[in-house]
């Protein structure tokens, strides 16, 4: 009886808003979210922009996992550049030895990492919003394009 309940609700968790703008949206916020230096509470976020957004929240949450430890210190790098040039209008290249230990000093925002994290949340949230929406209108394209071809009853089996 669990293991069918379980199922179920998989299968709907799987299927929920699907259509191509919708499965595009979901890519598109989970990008943003994703790229915000918010670790640890990306799941939630992504969960509540999900049902708020009425979003697959599988797609929302695989899409936010671009922030994986092999590319975080590049939208940390990139953030905080994007942040200072924005907040002093000063083009500095960005430092990834300064990204590396973020996530561990964050914690004890100490020292100069206060205004680096508002640095790299104003950097990556306008990151965020480009990747986003590359993101979601090419996911949204693909998606119509596979629906239009006959590809949602192609994966459709016994």
């Amino acid at each position: 009886m669990f293991r069918e309940r379980l199922h179920s609700l998989w299968a709907q968790v799987r299927s929920e808003h699907n259509t191509p703008g919708q499965i595009g949206g979901a890519v598109g916020v989970g990008l943003f979210l994703g790229t915000l230096p918010l670790y640890g509470i990306h799941f939630p976020l992504c969960l509540a922009a999900a049902w708020l957004l009425k979003l697959n929240k599988i797609t929302v949450y695989v899409a936010a996992n671009i922030s994986i430890p092999p590319i975080a210190p590049f939208l940390i790098a990139g953030g905080i550049a994007l942040g200072e040039y924005i907040r002093f209008g000063e083009v500095k290249p960005p430092d990834l030895t300064q990204a590396e230990g973020f996530i561990d000093n964050l914690a004890l925002l100490s020292g100069e990492l206060p205004s680096l994290f508002l640095s790299c949340l104003i950097g990556d949230a306008v990151l965020g919003a480009a990747m986003g929406v590359v993101g979601g209108l090419t996911t949204w394209g693909l998606a119509w394009r596979w629906q239009h071809r006959g590809g949602a009853g192609e994966a459709e089996g016994p």
